[in-house]
């Protein structure tokens, strides 16, 4: 006689994936990726980056709740990683490049850039309306490796992709009062 084998679903022992809820949070700079370069139908050229960033493990502390009023033990978000909203470097066209620029664009990209301490220079040009005005100077290469593990403050919203929520940041700034983190010798990075 043949015996069939069997196996079993627990539904307890299911570990269902929760979205970080909504807010703000502290965490570190973990990775910066170039995405692809993108043209888009005004003839303006940008580079996009994503940063991802962990989250700090003071989150293990907080009480957090959802949009419903759910409450959940930050324990388990604790050193999560988040990625950001697309950061979209716009680029300016040198000498034989037919794409315009669009230097506001720039504008999270700066802000990124600012929050984590990365070294901009202000510059004064002349914009294409012949005024002169004070910019800052972004360079087309950046070094991430000058912000690696760099502390920041981020607002945490979702977005949905093929029917699940995800969190994403929105919104980054200067974690002003951060620690210092503990370098071990035996670590390739500080974080």
């Amino acid at each position: 006689m043949f015996e069939e084998k069997i196996t079993h679903y627990d539904p307890s022992a299911s570990d269902e994936f929760i979205p970080l809820p909504k807010g703000n949070y502290k965490a570190r700079i973990h990775a910066f990726d170039f995405k692809k370069t993108w043209t888009n139908n005004d003839n303006q050229v940008a580079d996009i980056y994503e940063a991802t960033y962990k989250l700090d493990p003071s989150v293990s502390e907080m009480t957090l709740r959802d949009e419903n009023g759910k409450e959940f033990d930050g324990n388990q978000f604790a050193s999560r990683e988040v990625r950001s909203k697309g950061l979209f470097l716009w680029k300016s066209p040198g000498k034989g490049d037919s794409f315009v620029t669009n230097p506001a664009g720039n504008k999270r990209i700066f802000i990124f850039l600012k929050s984590v301490g990365y070294p901009l220079n202000k510059k004064e040009v002349e914009n294409e309306k012949g005024v002169k005005v004070n910019v800052v100077e972004i360079p087309e290469v950046i070094d991430e490796s000058q912000f690696m593990g760099a502390p920041v403050l981020i607002e945490v919203m979702h977005e949905e992709y093929k029917g699940k929520y995800y969190a994403k940041e929105h919104k980054i700034s200067k974690w002003e009062d951060a620690p210092e983190v503990e370098v071990n010798e035996d670590d390739d990075v500080p974080f």
